[in-house]
C-alpha cells in the first residue's frame, strides 16, 4: 500500500457510535491513517480514549483551536491531510469553516450545517 491520508478527528470519542463508525470506515481499504486529534472536551478523557485506540499522545490536542494551531505548523507532509468532523451538529459549520480557512479538508457527518446560508459560506471559502 502507498502514502496513507493522515487523518485528524474531532468528536466520536468515548461510547459515540459515530466515533466507531467513522474509524472502522477509515480503515476501510487501507487508505487512511488516524494521527490524532479531539475525541472529548474533557482532557483527561481525550488522552485516555487515545491511548484506549492506540493513537501516540503528541497528536491529541487539549482544544479545536489548539490542533488547529498546532498542525499548521507542521511540514505539509506531515500535517493532517483531512479532518473528520464528528461533534454536535451546531458545531459543524463553525469547526468546517475554519478548518477550511486554515486550509484543511474535511469530511463532516451530516449535516454540513444547518442552515443554506451556511452552506453557501463554506461552498464560497471552498472556492476561493
Amino acid at each position: 500500500m502507498g502514502v496513507k491520508i493522515k487523518l485528524g478527528i474531532l468528536g466520536g470519542g468515548g461510547d459515540s457510535l459515530i466515533g466507531v463508525l467513522h474509524r472502522v470506515a477509515s480503515n476501510m481499504f487501507d487508505q487512511y491513517e488516524i494521527v490524532g486529534g479531539v475525541f472529548n472536551p474533557v482532557w483527561e478523557e481525550n488522552i485516555g480514549f487515545a491511548e484506549k485506540i492506540g493513537l501516540p499522545v503528541s497528536r491529541i490536542y487539549k482544544d479545536f483551536d489548539t490542533l488547529i494551531s498546532e498542525e499548521v505548523k507542521l511540514p505539509d507532509n506531515e500535517r493532517m491531510q483531512v479532518v473528520s468532523i464528528l461533534t454536535p451538529n451546531f458545531l459543524h459549520f463553525p469547526m468546517a469553516k475554519k478548518l477550511l480557512e486554515n486550509g484543511f479538508n474535511i469530511i463532516c457527518e451530516k449535516p454540513l450545517t444547518t442552515t443554506y446560508k451556511e452552506a453557501l459560506i463554506l461552498k464560497e471559502i471552498q472556492e476561493l
